[in-house]
């Protein structure tokens, strides 16, 4: 009796048995043989195959495909705890709203969110900092919401985010960052939970504190991303302070064993008027390289300005590591600051994509990454939404079907209540579209822009904004296999014709968390 691993295919539609493929943990091929001797002219040898499933393994029923976590502000009573609506990608719709119901008695409005889910299991860790500058971390398994730890990171009021969090791809350990709310030394500190456990206050071990060696502010902005290789457990963390210094260092799984780099890789961050009142840098991990990306804005006050002319060179930065920190460099051609900046990576390549707005020459700049240079592009919108303070008004995602691949941005064009975007096609070739107009329309300005690509569905994103009437909306893009947007692919509403809410806890940084299930 030989007893074996199985794998399965990972092309939709998924699940067909393969020699080669993604490991199935819960199936194994059992292979029964039993030979004897009769006579040479009798066969003496017959065999049986049979595939086992752990049938019994407990299933999360109703987990949906994605899961978003806001504050409803009409729910509020004494305990102000968020809600949570589960996204199904077969019917494009949210379920109904339901208090996440944890032991944490809140009685300040929950307002900037995050949530990442485990690589290794159905796991979700979201996190939210309400009004007076305390962190409180939750632990989602599909079907129950938990309470797990509070620390207190600041920021009363701020436009900023102070606390990151993402998974080990290898070993689905999550790790969480956060700021002290202290300079000079011990600015953040980090906590990590092992992924071999569940939720449970019990097995996120003590607090580990983090004296950054470039930066000596208080940090006010976290920005974190696991490593994709499969192989990995490598997790890179950017923060920037109350200075508007800039600087980075890679977790490893056994601790933050790739230092910074040798100097800041910024002094002076773009920001519309105090330090870190919007993202004006960002990070991605190339998915195949596993090499980070560190992209930035510089304070157009000083840098970027000549006289009342927007200089046509050195606005947006980058820097690099894969076995060492690259110098900080300049990304070409583009002509315009970045105090708003987005970057995402190609799940399938070395490929990323960067687009930026400014706050005082209303333009888009878009820029490519091939996995050795940038290719910049400016001016794609030159009358787009100024960006302020406690805003981000542009997000960008990939899509892949088949052999079509597209880069998407989506973007707050001036005075408009509807999706605009651009499509790019090539390094050079970037068109605006027509604009989407979804149901309802959206309120003018918008304040938050999020892109989140589907892992199972790599033809499928989702865009979620809110706006300035405290209004969240989700709306799905589809590539068909042509690499077109057409109906019934395309643009969608995903909550029918009605805002998912219309009373958020506040307008802009952050004031939602959706994502994706990885897996299963």
């Amino acid at each position: 009796i030989k007893v074996e691993s199985v794998n399965r295919d990972a092309v939709p539609p998924a699940g067909n048995i393969v020699t080669s493929g993604t490991l199935d943990p819960d199936t194994k091929k059992i292979t029964s043989t039993v030979t004897w001797n009769f006579s040479p002219s009798r066969a003496n040898s017959v065999q049986l195959i049979s595939y086992l499933s752990d049938w019994k393994k407990p299933i999360a029923v109703g987990a949906g495909s994605a899961v978003l976590v806001y504050l409803d502000n009409t729910t509020t009573t004494t305990d102000d705890q968020p809600e949570y609506r589960l996204y199904t990608d077969s019917t494009n719709s949210f379920g109904a709203e339901t208090n996440t119901t944890t032991s944490f008695t809140d009685t300040q409005d929950p307002r900037t969110f995050k949530i990442k889910t485990a690589p290794t299991k159905q796991e979700a860790i979201a996190g939210y900092v309400d009004a007076t500058g305390t962190l409180r971390v939750l632990c989602f398994d599909g079907t129950t919401w938990s309470s797990e730890w509070t620390t207190t990171v600041g920021g009363t009021g701020t436009n900023d985010q102070r606390f990151g969090i993402a998974y080990e791809t290898n070993t689905g350990d999550v790790l969480v960052v956060y700021s002290t709310n202290t300079a000079t030394s011990n600015e953040m500190a980090y906590r990590t939970k092992a992924g071999s456990t569940g939720c449970g206050s019990a097995n996120w071990p003590a607090a580990t504190n983090i004296t950054s060696a470039r930066t000596n502010g208080i940090v006010q902005w976290i920005r974190m991303e696991g490593n994709p290789v499969a192989s990995s457990n490598n997790i890179a963390v950017a923060w920037a302070d109350n200075a508007s210094d800039l600087s980075a260092m890679i977790w490893t799984g056994a601790g933050f064993t790739i230092a910074e780099p040798t100097a800041a890789l910024e002094t002076n961050l773009e920001r519309v008027t105090t330090s870190q009142d919007v993202q004006s840098f960002d990070i991605a991990v190339e998915s195949t390289s596993g090499e980070l990306m560190v992209v930035w804005g510089l304070s157009q006050a000083t840098t970027c300005t000549a006289g009342t002319v927007i200089a046509t060179t050195n606005c947006i930065r980058y820097a690099t590591y894969i076995s060492s920190w690259s110098a900080v460099a300049v990304i070409p051609t583009v002509a315009d600051p970045a105090t708003n900046i987005d970057i995402s990576a190609n799940p399938n390549t070395n490929e990323l994509l960067v687009a930026s707005l400014d706050n005082s020459q209303a333009d888009l700049s878009i820029a490519y990454w091939s996995g050795s240079a940038w290719t910049g592009k400016a001016n794609q919108d030159t009358s787009t939404r100024v960006a302020a303070a406690g805003t981000k008004l542009v997000a960008t995602g990939w899509l892949i079907n088949g052999a079509n691949t597209r880069k998407i941005i989506a973007y707050n064009d001036s005075a408009t209540r509807n999706v605009g975007w651009v499509v790019c096609t090539t390094a050079a070739t970037c068109t605006t579209q027509t604009d989407f107009t979804p149901t309802p329309v959206f309120a003018n300005p918008q304040t938050w822009y999020g892109i989140q690509m589907d892992p199972k569905n790599k033809m499928k994103l989702m865009f979620t904004l809110s706006d300035n009437a405290f209004d969240l909306h989700a709306k799905r893009l589809t590539m068909n296999s042509s690499g077109t947007f057409t109906s019934p692919d395309g643009w969608t509403n995903s909550n029918g014709s009605v805002a998912i809410e219309t009373t958020l806890g506040q307008a802009t940084t952050s004031p939602f968390g959706f994502a994706y299930w990885r897996n299963p």
